[in-house]
């Protein structure tokens, strides 16, 4: 259970409609692609396992096209920038007439794998399979008809060059030649018996073959006698292809992210590096029309591209094959993700990576909890839980006496936890699960969901078949009277009396009592919602099946739907910030959720640019849209009707020139806006008011207004500053030169006479001098160090580390910081004084960071630490030790392990059972600071 972290304030809200925010797809689909093609330089289709994608934009971005499809795509055709065919498993042929945003499914009269699609331009197309299977359309795919292969091998490529000739590659070293647009065929032999997988051709005469184990041919003979060439690789080559632009340029791809190049023609051939480790395979290439641009899709949703005709390449997606079942962000960028088999991901970046940090066995992940960015616990069947201290990079097994499914958790801190769990299994701990509660009695069988606490008395668990159970003090539970037979599956605390709870069917229940009593909320759907999380108390998420993804920004009393882009269950959200959510769910899919106002602006503004004080009517013709609505604002005067449609009556209150502005908005903010400026006639008003920043900074321009009445002039006087624009307006800009309290002043005029003076007072600053010089250690190794300046009260200041060579730990923002080197070399280690005029000028301290030839701190001779290098246990002597107060020793990255007091008179301390590692021994007292490096082995 993550902790609700207050929220101090909300620039913007949460989207409702795709229009009014971006779901972000963070990673690759965990499904195997197996073909792409480009239509144009911008429109592509990729198609695979259970899943086509296509791209509008070049690459950039790929969208999933949502339709179901339970069956492997091998092959995809654009025959123009509309119509594709995608062939498969059992038979399968889609027709696509829109660009591949929608697919129809043909009768192809046949029910073997189909593994390839070609088209003589403007001509048929033939379809080749298993089993010799060879079937052509003469009416752009809409119908099919049985073709006569001649053989009974598996055919896997089809290749058309010219206008008539075809060549078709099959297993055991065979390949078929057509000459009258495919409609027979002959079957030949290549030099080997190995299985062939792709062909193609770069005039009538030349063409290429590649295959099993490195098998890569030539024919210069329009197929006659074909030669065998050396790629440089056994690895079985899937695909080949070449250059729209350079005939010579040769590009086959295949297993263990195989690609293999020539430039001349197969006369020598380079072999581009994937990444070391990377063992995906490669199953097919398509380049650009026209273009060096080259795409590669392959094993678990992998895509790459290459600018270049397939000299280098940039991966785009690399999928993860598992169904994320929880996930936990405890900021914006900084959360886990786990599933199946016992993964567990770990991201600091929002998910754009993820770091595996999987348990030591492959159980699948039910639940998830952490209580910061370090410290948490993952359950799962068997009751088999495991706590990791440090983000996951290591993992201890929590065991309980219960042979049962954890599903929930909630901590009330690191070692007091309660889980939820299997049979209405609940139970607790007070000593971060080395011992749980075996007593606690959920008076309930049913398989528990989930549970949390409104505070140290309350509690709530959910379950299966509805059920809801409450407690006073954890140990004895009672079930509430059901809402609903449908199974609950997750719930979130909003505040310290409410909470909500989502379930099968589309259910939301919500309590405002401490789970006394629910009442039903409308969802809008039936389908099974699967998780829920809120940021503070109006801002939450829900995710379900089929790619389901709620939003509500009042509290949970209403939900609307938003697109998520996938048909992926989503069996997991976490709320990052109020801005930012994580969706995690099935097929390794992981979407990030960011708000965006609503786009475009409603037009102008209809009605009088004049008018007296009153009533007047003004409209747009923008109608109100889903997702967002109509805001009018008015300056100078009120709404009396109409806010939220497109006509409003106003009642103008204030003289001079006002205005009408109207835009677009949702609870993400608005959109472009639409203003009418209004005079409004009157005599002057006799007390405003002046409008502008009454603290500022010496040098700068700040503006200043009353507001505009037509008919008025204007006369503004400042001291310690200059007008620099603006005499004679409503409105002026003014510089202030002279620090101290100042004063800005007008009179407003018209032929009514001046009014009274209006005045403000001014409090002008200016920016802070260079911090003093930093102290601090200049060589050192990686370990964490304290720097520090003189502070001067009210002032913040900014520490950055240059080059990556470390990361400050504590103290951003204070006088003093505490510093992690994270890598060798000379770096610069800088702090800005900064106050509300903005920051001083750089202090910097060059720092050399050398893990072998770092010092060690001064200290007194008389000290001793031993043995040093040490196996876990060690003396620190010396005959003044009383001279210091306190010992404390950390880790590397300067966290805490243990502190000690010295007592008077005391002249040894004995340390035993210290983790592995470089420790710190900082000895402190009156008389300053004595650090001691100890290595752990």
């Amino acid at each position: 259970m993550r902790r609700l972290l207050p929220i101090f304030l909300f620039l913007t809200l949460v989207a409702l409609e795709a229009s009014s925010q971006t779901m972000t797809r963070m990673q690759g689909w965990g499904l195997d692609l197996h073909s792409s093609h480009w239509s144009s330089a911008q429109q592509g289709v990729a198609v695979g396992e259970k899943l086509i994608i296509r791209t509008e934009d070049g690459g950039t971005t790929w969208e999933e096209v949502l339709q179901r499809f339970d069956l492997r795509f091998y092959d995809v055709l654009f025959l123009d920038s509309s119509r594709g065919l995608a062939v498969g498993e059992g038979g399968a042929i889609f027709l696509s007439t829109d660009a591949g945003k929608t697919w129809q499914q043909k009768e192809a009269g046949t029910v073997n794998d189909l593994f390839a699609l070609a088209q003589i331009p403007g001509g048929p197309i033939v379809a080749a399979g298993e089993k010799g299977e060879l079937i052509q359309s003469l009416d752009g795919g809409e119908t099919w008809k049985k073709l006569v292969s001649g053989t009974a091998l598996d055919l896997y490529d089809v290749y058309f060059v010219g206008e008539s000739t075809g060549f078709i590659v099959a297993s055991d070293g065979k390949i078929l030649k057509s000459q009258d647009k495919g409609n027979t065929w002959t079957l030949g032999s290549a030099p080997s018996s190995a299985d062939l997988y792709g062909v193609a051709f770069s005039s009538e005469l030349i063409g290429y073959a590649v295959g099993e184990n490195g098998t890569f041919l030539k024919t210069i003979d329009g197929g006659a006698s074909w030669n065998a060439l050396s790629p440089g690789t056994s690895s079985t080559l899937r695909e080949v292809a070449i250059s729209p632009l350079d005939a010579r340029i040769v590009v086959a791809v295949g297993d263990m992210a195989t690609v293999v190049r020539t430039a001349n023609s197969g006369t020598t051939f380079a072999k581009p590096s994937l990444g070391t480790g990377n063992v995906r395979n490669l199953h097919s290439i398509a380049f650009k029309p026209t273009s060096n641009l080259a795409t590669t899709v392959g094993q678990d949703g992998y895509l790459i591209n290459s600018s270049n005709s397939g000299a280098s390449w940039s991966q785009k997606f690399a999928g993860i094959r598992n169904d994320f079942t929880a996930a936990d962000f405890k900021d914006q960028n900084t959360g886990f993700i786990a599933g199946q088999d016992g993964a567990f991901f770990v991201t600091t970046n929002g998910a754009t990576s993820l770091v595996s940090r999987p348990l030591p066995e492959p159980v699948t992940i039910k639940s998830l909890a952490f209580w910061n960015t370090a410290f948490g616990y993952s359950g799962s069947d068997q009751g088999k839980i495991y706590r990791s201290s440090n983000s996951g990079s290591s993992w201890v097994p929590v065991f309980t006496a219960a042979d049962r499914t954890i599903t929930g958790f909630y901590l009330f801190a690191p070692s007091v936890i309660y889980l939820s769990g299997s049979q209405g299994y609940i139970s607790r701990s007070f000593d971060s699960g080395v011992t749980w509660d075996q007593t606690v009695s959920s008076n309930t069988l049913e398989n528990l969901n989930g549970l949390i606490f409104f505070d140290f008395g309350y509690g709530v668990a959910i379950g299966e078949k509805g059920q809801i159970s409450r407690t006073f003090g954890g140990s004895i539970w009672e079930t509430v009277p059901k809402v609903t037979e449908q199974n609950l599956n997750a719930l979130a605390k909003i505040d310290t009396t409410r909470a909500v709870v989502v379930g099968d069917g589309g259910i939301i229940l919500k309590t405002e009592d401490k789970a006394s009593t629910w009442k039903i909320i409308a969802s809008g759907t039936t389908k099974n919602l699967k998780s829920i999380d809120f940021f503070g108390m109006e801002y939450g998420f829900i995710s379900g099946e089929e790619g389901l993804a709620l939003v509500t920004s009042d509290g949970g009393e209403t939900w609307r739907e938003f697109a998520t882009g996938t048909l992926r269950d989503l069996n997991a959200v976490s709320a990052g910030t109020d801005l930012r959510a994580y969706f995690a769910g099935d097929d390794g899919t992981v979407l990030s959720f960011s708000c965006v106002p609503p786009t475009g602006n409603v037009g102008e503004i209809s009605g009088g640019f004049q008018a007296c004080l009153g009533t007047a009517s003004y409209s747009i013709s923008a109608a109100p849209q889903l997702g967002s609505e109509i805001l009018w604002r008015v300056d100078g005067g009120e709404i009396l009707s109409g806010q939220g449609t497109p006509q409003i009556e106003v009642r103008w209150t204030e003289t001079g020139r006002n205005a009408v502005l109207v835009s677009r908005t949702n609870f993400c903010g608005s959109g472009e806006t639409s203003a009418l400026e209004v005079s409004v006639a009157a005599s002057p008003p006799s007390t405003q008011a002046i409008a502008g920043e009454g603290a500022v900074c010496s040098g700068a321009s700040y503006s200043y207004s009353l507001p505009s009445q037509n008919g008025i002039s204007y006369t503004w006087a400042v001291t310690g500053g200059e007008i620099k624009s603006g005499q004679g307006s409503h409105q002026v800009e003014v510089v202030w030169a002279q620090q101290g309290e100042q004063r800005i002043s007008v009179i407003q005029e018209n032929y009514c006479g001046p009014s009274p003076s209006l005045q403000k007072t001014i409090s002008v600053a200016s920016t802070p001098s260079s911090p003093s010089s930093i102290a601090g250690a200049t060589m050192t190794s990686l370990v964490a160090e304290i720097y520090s300046i003189d502070p001067i009260p009210g002032l913040n200041y900014r520490w950055s580390v240059s080059g990556g060579g470390g990361k400050i730990l504590s103290g951003q923002g204070s006088a003093s910081v505490t510093v992690v080197w994270e890598k060798e070399g000379d770096f610069e280690l800088a702090v800005e004084a900064q106050n509300a005029c903005g920051y001083s000028t750089k202090r910097i301290l060059s720092v050399n960071v050398n893990l072998i030839t770092a010092l060690e701190p001064t200290a007194d001779t008389d000290l001793k630490l031993y043995p040093n290098p040490s196996q876990g246990t060690v003396t620190l002597t010396s005959d003044s030790l009383d001279s210091w107060s306190s010992l404390t020793v950390t880790n590397s990255l300067g966290q805490p392990l243990l502190e000690l007091r010295i007592s008077s008179g005391q002249r040894e301390v004995y340390l035993e059972s210290l983790p592995k590692g470089l420790l710190l021994l900082q000895l402190k007292g009156k008389d300053g600071l004595v650090t001691k490096k100890l290595l752990v082995r």
